[in-house]
């Protein structure tokens, strides 16, 4: 199946910005609306990447094989009868390079009927989160699912905690 493109929604801004984007199930096994203290706690993120906000209305596409969840189908069916030799760098690049979510499975499949979610999409000041890495960003032609792997002896690429903002308790009412 070919990558799916998605046009998101329009701002007026004018700055680098983290888009980050969430999706969790709408309804609970009964059918019910989730409230949102525990709808929260269901939340995954799909995709974060920086994008370059115009003093106009602005278009955000992008395609699914461009998340910063995902490693290709190609690394998450390597065969391990080629794998390393034990306590080798190459062994330890081999496993790190294998961290991060299927990209063909990257939205749930659904049912018949369909699969309602609820997606959320963060946009915040990219120089508030910004990380500055010393000597680097991992390893080289392996950062792919950086946002659930992070980068190999680095920091993570994030000043936010990782599930930011469901991470914390919501306010009443919400």
């Amino acid at each position: 199946e070919k990558p799916r493109k998605t046009t998101f929604i329009k701002f007026w801004c004018n700055k680098d910005s983290d888009s980050t984007h969430f999706i969790t199930p709408k309804f609970d096994e009964r059918g019910l609306p989730w409230l949102f203290r525990d709808q929260k706690h269901l939340f995954v993120e799909l995709d974060k990447f920086v994008v370059n906000l115009k003093g106009r209305n602005n278009t955000i596409e992008r395609s699914s094989s461009q998340s910063s969840v995902i490693i290709p189908f190609e690394r998450t069916f390597r065969s391990l009868e080629n794998r390393p030799d034990s306590n080798t760098p190459e062994l330890e690049a081999f496993n790190y390079c294998g961290c991060g979510w299927p990209d063909h499975m990257l939205i749930a499949k659904g049912t018949p009927d369909g699969f309602p979610c609820t997606l959320f999409v963060m946009v915040s000041n990219f120089n508030d989160d910004r990380v500055n890495q010393p000597g680097g960003a991992g390893e080289p032609g392996c950062s792919d699912a950086a946002s659930y792997c992070g980068l190999k002896d680095s920091l993570y690429p994030d000043k936010r905690s990782m599930g930011f903002p469901f991470d914390r308790q919501a306010r009443s009412g919400v």
